[in-house]
């Protein structure tokens, strides 16, 4: 059975994702979906639908009979991990790929956008917890210790990132058909500042379509700066001089 939560997002009634409150819970997700529509100048809960199951591996977004399937590991009121978990795969769910299961192409692009999202996602929640509905006391700090522990998680390949030619070096790793989490983590921490300054570069995500068609990130960028407009144009060049430097 089905708890519909928003107009687009529907969330399963499962005794496996255990005692938590559920009218806090279903609200962080909806924000999710309002606040990166802000980001993506999009009506709120305009894309499709988008059901919500609880399984024991990784989070994953699939696709389903009638829109997407999200597939979340976390339980209870940890509040932080369905913050994280969520971001991650409903941004996934608004680049809409082929989901094919693949990691090809720029899928490791695709990834590492979506870690930014959750590091994002749970920075902007932090900001907005007093408007929440039955919200506790100190959880905005809360939401920020966890943040910060995403932004500072692998100081060895983040310090990296500060040296010119630092992704051509990490390519042949990436480009593996093989998850690489800590890297995407690095990645993220080093972009982040560009799109908590300016939320219009979330509009990218719009425009990457099935990132295994890809060559190359060049091949990708030339795309985006095609499709940009100016609300972003000055952060996606800083964007591509981190990435392509």
């Amino acid at each position: 059975m089905l708890i519909r939560i928003a107009p687009n997002m529907s969330i399963s009634e499962d005794s496996n994702w255990g005692n938590y409150n559920h009218l806090t819970v279903h609200q962080l997700l909806a924000y999710i979906d309002v606040n990166f529509s802000v980001t993506l100048g999009i009506r709120p809960f305009s894309t499709c639908h988008c059901s919500i199951n609880h399984w024991e591996d990784n989070p994953m977004c699939s696709k389903g009979p009638d829109g997407h399937i999200i597939h979340l590991s976390t339980r209870e009121d940890y509040w932080c991990q369905w913050i994280y978990q969520f971001a991650h795969e409903y941004c996934h769910h608004l680049i809409n790929g082929m989901f094919t299961g693949e990691i090809t192409g720029l899928m490791w692009f695709e990834e590492t956008i979506c870690e930014l999202a959750s590091i994002f996602h749970i920075h902007v929640l932090s900001l907005q917890w007093e408007s929440l509905i039955n919200s506790q006391p100190h959880w905005d700090q809360v939401l920020l210790d966890y943040q910060n522990a995403l932004l500072s998680k692998n100081p060895q390949l983040l310090s990296a990132t500060n040296h010119p030619g630092f992704l051509r070096d990490w390519l042949p790793l990436l480009e593996q058909q093989s998850y690489q989490r800590n890297y995407y983590n690095a990645l993220a921490a080093r972009m982040y500042p560009l799109f908590a300054q300016n939320y219009n570069l979330w509009k990218i995500i719009l425009h990457f379509g099935d990132m295994r068609q890809w060559d190359s990130l060049s091949q990708l960028f030339e795309h985006l700066h095609r499709t940009e407009d100016e609300s972003y144009s000055h952060s996606l060049r800083q964007l591509q001089e981190i990435l392509l430097s």
